[in-house]
């Protein structure tokens, strides 16, 4: 297996296990996956540190419900991976209950040990009509 394909099958299972870790809200998996110097733009565009962002998971600000994946494309560049793709997202927050689809973008970087979460970038996908 080339050394690109290896970087994609391994950030394929992160992300597996980050988006599991989002709506089971298992904290520890996050803390592990997520860069320290990590941004989270949602599509909102509210920004959010590591920090920030998973104190939001574990107060029940972003209380995930479900979150299906499609159009998944993976473009390596030596220690990084982006990851494209579409979400649909079922989530209450502060009470309310939404559903929505946007793209992402994440960034995963190659660390001494092992890859990190490096930055998300949201983007709301408009309804028709």
């Amino acid at each position: 297996m080339s050394e690109e394909n290896q970087a994609i099958e391994q950030v394929q299972q992160l992300e597996d296990a980050r988006y599991a870790a989002m709506v089971s809200k298992d904290i520890p998996t996050l803390e592990r996956l997520l860069d320290d110097k990590l941004i989270y733009m949602h599509s909102t565009g509210v920004a959010d540190t590591r920090s920030s962002y998973i104190e939001g998971l574990r107060t029940g600000i972003w209380d995930y419900q479900g979150i299906d994946r499609t159009e998944s494309r993976y473009q390596v560049d030596g220690d990084i991976v982006l990851v494209f793709g579409k979400l649909a997202i079922r989530m209450i927050t502060r009470g309310t209950f939404k559903a929505f689809e946007s793209r992402a973008l994440a960034v995963w970087v190659r660390k001494p040990d092992g890859w990190r979460l490096l930055a998300v970038q949201s983007g709301a996908v408009p309804n028709p009509g």
